[in-house]
């Protein structure tokens, strides 16, 4: 159970990070970012968080012993869709530091 929201929690500061990489390389005012990457952000939250609903669920509902394999195969996705976001994240915030650098 622990493992499971660490995984959510790394999952929120990936999205954070991603966020704050995103506004640091956009362009125009603060709404209009918003409002063009908001829906994609809530998608990428509801797409990394639905394995781990169904993971919590199963958790819960299951009184059985032995391997869980659902939890296991959800928590291999989020960690593998945290991998790529993550990955994302290094590359805006690398574009950033790139384009500082340029401007000295």
């Amino acid at each position: 159970m622990l493992q499971l929201f660490m995984t959510w929690l790394i999952l929120i500061l990936i999205l954070v990070f991603l966020w704050e990489g995103v506004k640091k390389t956009g362009h125009g005012g603060e709404k209009s970012k918003f409002r063009r990457w908001g829906g994609w952000f809530i998608g990428i939250f509801v797409l990394g968080t639905a394995p781990l609903g169904y993971a919590l669920y199963t958790e819960l509902k299951g009184g059985y012993i032995g391997a869980n394999i659902g939890f296991g195969l959800a928590l291999l996705f989020v960690w593998a869709y945290c991998a790529l976001l993550l990955c994302v994240g290094l590359f805006l915030w690398g574009r950033y530091a790139f384009k500082q650098y340029r401007k000295k």
